[in-house]
């Protein structure tokens, strides 16, 4: 019996030792890169934009725009030169900047009323190259441009331009921003006027496009 049983736990043992124990799992390992060399990175410099192009660009309108208006203002003064011309043109063209208006109705008002001579007065007493009405514009006038004491002073191609454009500002107002409306009024109901204003500002406008395709 005891032989049996010393037998029985040799094979026990036996059978204990060759159950496959599992082995242990190896903890999940976290292997991270090593770091590498920190490399500086030039930081991005702000974007900005080029207006040169724009600048240029607004430079070509405004030197078609200038010029179309000096070569009408020639056309109907021969004896303006070159210079004068030029110099008229840019006196339009800040004076309507000033009260935002179109200078090539300005340009065509000024064709239009004096033939774009400056020392033009008329018997009704009208002056200079819009025909400034003194009489019914003196008060207003000296209130606003306190340097302008008198009629002749108002024959200053500057003080002039910067007067009438302001006065077809007002009577464009009137008018409901009508150009035609404010013609009307301005020349006191000369429609003759008013529709030779529209052909030149036409023909301003053809110059001008051509001048821009040329340049």
């Amino acid at each position: 019996m005891r032989n049996f049983l010393s037998v029985i736990f040799a094979a026990l043992v036996v059978l204990i030792l060759n159950i496959a124990v599992p082995a242990y799992a190896e903890p999940e390992r976290y292997d991270f890169p090593r770091e590498a060399p920190i490399k500086f990175v030039k930081p991005l410099m702000p974007v900005i934009p080029d207006f040169s192009a724009e600048k240029n660009e607004v430079h070509r309108i405004d030197e078609a725009m200038r010029k179309s208006i000096a070569a009408l203002l020639r056309q109907y003064n021969k004896q303006l030169d070159d210079e004068k011309a030029l110099h008229y043109a840019d006196l339009i063209m800040q004076a309507c900047e000033k009260f935002d208006q179109d200078p090539f109705v300005i340009a065509a008002l000024v064709v239009s009323e004096s033939s774009a001579r400056s020392d033009v007065v008329s018997r009704g007493g009208d002056y200079g190259l819009m025909q400034v009405r003194w009489r019914v514009h003196r008060r207003r006038i000296q209130n606003q441009y306190p340097h302008i004491e008198k009629a002749n002073d108002i024959l200053n191609p500057k003080y002039n331009l910067l007067v009438g454009t302001e006065i077809f500002s007002t009577y464009r107002a009137t008018a409901k921003q009508d150009v035609r409306g404010a013609l009307m009024y301005y020349s006191a109901g000369n429609r003759r006027m008013a529709d030779k204003v529209f052909a030149l500002r036409s023909q301003l406008e053809e110059s001008y496009l051509e001048r821009l395709r040329n340049s």
